[in-house]
Protein backbone atom coordinates (compact mmCIF):
# COMPACT_ATOMS: atom_id res chain seq x y z
CA UNK A 1 0.00 0.00 0.00
CA UNK A 2 1.22 3.49 -0.82
CA UNK A 3 1.91 6.01 1.84
CA UNK A 4 -1.10 8.06 2.81
CA UNK A 5 -0.62 11.67 1.89
CA UNK A 6 -0.97 14.10 4.72
CA UNK A 7 -2.93 17.21 3.92
CA UNK A 8 -1.19 20.49 4.62
CA UNK A 9 -2.38 22.22 7.78
CA UNK A 10 -4.99 24.85 7.11
CA UNK A 11 -4.00 28.43 7.66
CA UNK A 12 -6.16 30.25 10.16
CA UNK A 13 -8.66 32.54 8.51
CA UNK A 14 -7.54 36.15 8.53
CA UNK A 15 -9.56 38.39 10.79
CA UNK A 16 -11.93 40.51 8.74
CA UNK A 17 -10.83 44.13 8.74
CA UNK A 18 -13.67 46.48 9.44
CA UNK A 19 -14.06 49.31 6.94
CA UNK A 20 -13.75 51.81 9.75
CA UNK A 21 -10.33 53.31 9.18
CA UNK A 22 -8.35 53.44 5.97
CA UNK A 23 -5.29 55.23 7.34
CA UNK A 24 -6.25 58.43 5.56
CA UNK A 25 -6.32 61.38 7.98
CA UNK A 26 -8.90 63.19 5.83
CA UNK A 27 -11.85 61.31 7.25
CA UNK A 28 -15.33 62.17 6.03
CA UNK A 29 -17.98 63.53 8.40
CA UNK A 30 -19.76 60.18 8.13
CA UNK A 31 -16.68 58.28 9.28
CA UNK A 32 -16.19 60.63 12.20
CA UNK A 33 -19.86 60.13 13.11
CA UNK A 34 -19.31 56.39 13.15
CA UNK A 35 -16.48 56.80 15.63
CA UNK A 36 -18.53 59.18 17.76
CA UNK A 37 -21.13 56.41 18.14
CA UNK A 38 -18.45 53.79 18.79
CA UNK A 39 -16.83 56.08 21.34
CA UNK A 40 -20.07 56.44 23.28
CA UNK A 41 -20.49 52.66 23.29
CA UNK A 42 -16.92 52.26 24.54
CA UNK A 43 -18.14 53.98 27.73
CA UNK A 44 -20.81 51.34 28.26
CA UNK A 45 -23.85 49.56 26.83
CA UNK A 46 -26.51 51.93 25.45
CA UNK A 47 -29.63 52.27 23.33
CA UNK A 48 -29.78 54.71 20.43
CA UNK A 49 -31.72 57.08 22.69
CA UNK A 50 -29.06 56.76 25.40
CA UNK A 51 -26.31 57.59 22.88
CA UNK A 52 -28.11 60.76 21.82
CA UNK A 53 -28.67 61.87 25.42
CA UNK A 54 -25.05 61.24 26.42
CA UNK A 55 -23.83 63.25 23.43
CA UNK A 56 -26.09 66.12 24.47
CA UNK A 57 -24.61 66.14 27.98
CA UNK A 58 -20.96 65.62 27.03
CA UNK A 59 -19.64 66.40 23.54
CA UNK A 60 -22.35 68.68 22.14
CA UNK A 61 -20.15 71.78 22.60
CA UNK A 62 -17.84 70.48 19.88
CA UNK A 63 -19.56 67.45 18.31
CA UNK A 64 -23.23 66.52 17.99
CA UNK A 65 -25.22 63.79 16.28
CA UNK A 66 -28.90 63.60 15.36
CA UNK A 67 -31.16 60.57 15.73
CA UNK A 68 -31.22 60.56 11.92
CA UNK A 69 -27.48 59.83 11.98
CA UNK A 70 -27.32 57.58 15.04
CA UNK A 71 -29.83 54.86 14.12
CA UNK A 72 -28.62 54.27 10.52
CA UNK A 73 -25.05 54.24 11.86
CA UNK A 74 -25.95 51.58 14.44
CA UNK A 75 -27.28 49.37 11.62
CA UNK A 76 -24.04 49.80 9.66
CA UNK A 77 -21.88 49.05 12.69
CA UNK A 78 -23.92 45.91 13.41
CA UNK A 79 -23.44 44.70 9.83
CA UNK A 80 -19.69 45.35 10.10
CA UNK A 81 -19.35 43.45 13.37
CA UNK A 82 -18.21 46.54 15.27
CA UNK A 83 -21.07 46.31 17.77
CA UNK A 84 -23.54 43.70 19.03
CA UNK A 85 -27.16 44.08 20.09
CA UNK A 86 -29.31 42.65 22.85
CA UNK A 87 -32.58 43.32 24.62
CA UNK A 88 -32.66 45.05 27.99
CA UNK A 89 -34.30 43.52 31.06
CA UNK A 90 -38.08 43.99 30.72
CA UNK A 91 -39.59 46.81 32.76
CA UNK A 92 -42.63 46.37 35.00
CA UNK A 93 -44.75 47.09 31.94
CA UNK A 94 -42.94 44.44 29.91
CA UNK A 95 -41.14 46.91 27.64
CA UNK A 96 -37.58 46.24 26.48
CA UNK A 97 -34.95 48.52 24.97
CA UNK A 98 -32.62 47.58 22.14
CA UNK A 99 -29.14 47.88 23.64
CA UNK A 100 -25.81 48.00 21.83
CA UNK A 101 -22.27 47.27 23.02
CA UNK A 102 -18.90 47.55 21.31
CA UNK A 103 -17.09 44.39 20.14
CA UNK A 104 -13.34 43.70 20.21
CA UNK A 105 -13.17 44.55 16.49
CA UNK A 106 -15.05 47.79 17.07
CA UNK A 107 -12.78 48.77 19.96
CA UNK A 108 -9.69 48.05 17.85
CA UNK A 109 -11.02 50.23 15.01
CA UNK A 110 -11.82 53.04 17.47
CA UNK A 111 -8.31 52.89 18.94
CA UNK A 112 -6.81 52.97 15.45
CA UNK A 113 -8.88 56.06 14.57
CA UNK A 114 -7.84 57.80 17.80
CA UNK A 115 -4.19 57.53 16.73
CA UNK A 116 -4.77 59.23 13.36
CA UNK A 117 -4.39 62.99 12.71
CA UNK A 118 -7.62 64.93 13.17
CA UNK A 119 -9.25 67.06 10.49
CA UNK A 120 -9.42 70.81 11.14
CA UNK A 121 -12.81 72.16 12.13
CA UNK A 122 -15.23 73.93 9.79
CA UNK A 123 -14.05 77.34 8.63
CA UNK A 124 -17.40 79.00 7.83
CA UNK A 125 -17.91 82.01 10.09
CA UNK A 126 -20.81 84.42 9.57
CA UNK A 127 -19.32 87.08 11.85
CA UNK A 128 -16.12 87.27 9.79
CA UNK A 129 -18.14 87.29 6.58
CA UNK A 130 -20.11 90.31 7.82
CA UNK A 131 -16.99 92.14 8.98
CA UNK A 132 -15.32 91.57 5.62
CA UNK A 133 -18.03 93.64 3.88
CA UNK A 134 -18.65 96.14 6.69
CA UNK A 135 -16.89 99.09 5.06
CA UNK A 136 -20.30 99.99 3.54
CA UNK A 137 -22.02 100.42 6.94
CA UNK A 138 -21.27 102.76 9.84
CA UNK A 139 -18.50 101.77 12.29
CA UNK A 140 -21.06 101.87 15.10
CA UNK A 141 -23.01 99.11 13.36
CA UNK A 142 -19.95 96.87 13.31
CA UNK A 143 -19.15 97.71 16.92
CA UNK A 144 -22.69 96.72 17.93
CA UNK A 145 -22.16 93.42 16.12
CA UNK A 146 -18.93 92.83 18.03
CA UNK A 147 -20.57 93.73 21.35
CA UNK A 148 -23.28 91.14 20.76
CA UNK A 149 -20.59 88.60 19.91
CA UNK A 150 -18.65 89.37 23.11
CA UNK A 151 -21.80 88.88 25.18
CA UNK A 152 -22.35 85.47 23.60
CA UNK A 153 -18.75 84.40 24.23
CA UNK A 154 -18.85 85.65 27.83
CA UNK A 155 -21.99 83.58 28.38
CA UNK A 156 -20.23 80.52 26.99
CA UNK A 157 -17.29 81.05 29.35
CA UNK A 158 -19.64 81.23 32.33
CA UNK A 159 -21.35 78.02 31.22
CA UNK A 160 -18.00 76.26 30.81
CA UNK A 161 -17.25 76.98 34.47
CA UNK A 162 -20.36 75.06 35.50
CA UNK A 163 -19.43 72.16 33.22
CA UNK A 164 -15.98 71.93 34.82
CA UNK A 165 -17.52 71.64 38.28
CA UNK A 166 -19.84 68.93 36.96
CA UNK A 167 -16.98 66.90 35.43
CA UNK A 168 -14.96 67.08 38.64
CA UNK A 169 -17.95 65.76 40.60
CA UNK A 170 -18.41 62.68 38.39
CA UNK A 171 -17.54 59.15 39.46
CA UNK A 172 -15.04 58.53 36.66
CA UNK A 173 -11.43 57.44 36.26
CA UNK A 174 -8.59 59.93 36.45
CA UNK A 175 -7.83 59.33 32.76
CA UNK A 176 -11.44 59.98 31.74
CA UNK A 177 -11.60 63.23 33.70
CA UNK A 178 -8.24 64.34 32.28
CA UNK A 179 -9.40 63.92 28.68
CA UNK A 180 -12.88 65.32 29.28
CA UNK A 181 -11.38 68.41 30.94
CA UNK A 182 -8.95 68.78 28.03
CA UNK A 183 -11.88 69.26 25.63
CA UNK A 184 -13.46 71.76 28.01
CA UNK A 185 -10.22 73.72 28.49
CA UNK A 186 -9.91 73.95 24.70
CA UNK A 187 -13.28 75.69 24.57
CA UNK A 188 -12.29 78.02 27.41
CA UNK A 189 -8.99 78.94 25.75
CA UNK A 190 -10.69 79.61 22.40
CA UNK A 191 -13.36 81.75 24.07
CA UNK A 192 -10.79 83.86 25.92
CA UNK A 193 -8.82 84.36 22.70
CA UNK A 194 -12.01 85.40 20.88
CA UNK A 195 -12.76 87.97 23.58
CA UNK A 196 -9.27 89.46 23.22
CA UNK A 197 -9.60 89.56 19.42
CA UNK A 198 -13.05 91.16 19.64
CA UNK A 199 -11.85 93.88 22.02
CA UNK A 200 -8.83 94.68 19.83
CA UNK A 201 -11.01 94.76 16.70
CA UNK A 202 -13.56 97.00 18.40
CA UNK A 203 -10.77 99.42 19.32
CA UNK A 204 -9.50 99.51 15.73
CA UNK A 205 -13.00 100.15 14.33
CA UNK A 206 -13.64 102.86 16.92
CA UNK A 207 -10.63 104.75 15.57
CA UNK A 208 -12.38 104.99 12.18
CA UNK A 209 -14.76 107.51 13.75
CA UNK A 210 -11.98 109.64 15.20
Amino acid sequence: MGKEKKSAPKKPAAEAKLPLSDGNPRQSREKASRFAVLGMLSLGKKSGYDIKKQIETSTSNFWSESYGNIYPMLKKLLAEGAIREEKSTPTAGGRQKQLYSITANGLHALQEWLRQPALPGPEDNELLLKLFFSAIVKPQDSRALLKSFRNQVAGELARYGGIEDYILSLQATKAQKTYWLATLHYGQAVSRALLQWSEATDKAIKELDE
